[in-house]
């Protein structure tokens, strides 16, 4: 878990802080997933940061319009060949993914 919250971010919550979030048993590749834990059945958060290329969950989130945790939903918009910019649509989180090889 995070040490301390920065300023306009508070705890994730879909992981409550803890970086990690439940897997389905109904996922059958869960054990091919990035990050997969056997011991536990969690996977990185894909809410708090885990969702970023190269990205690491931290547990912390921006706050939404209301000024709560974020429970982010992403639109894509294609800004190159291979290129896209994700931004949430509640709090106006972004980030980059280059799909190009």
């Amino acid at each position: 878990m995070q040490q301390g919250i920065a300023q306009g971010y508070g705890v994730c919550p879909v992981c409550d802080g803890t970086c990690r979030t439940e897997v389905p048993a109904s996922q059958p590749y869960k054990k091919v997933m990035m990050g997969y834990d056997p011991e536990t059945n969690t996977i990185p958060c894909d809410n708090c940061g885990a969702q970023r290329q190269w990205g690491r969950a931290t547990g912390q989130v921006k706050l939404n319009k209301e000024g709560v945790p974020c429970t982010h939903k992403y639109s894509r918009r294609n800004i190159g060949r291979c290129l896209n910019l994700y931004t949430c649509e509640h709090c106006g989180d972004s980030y980059q993914i280059d799909s190009g090889g």
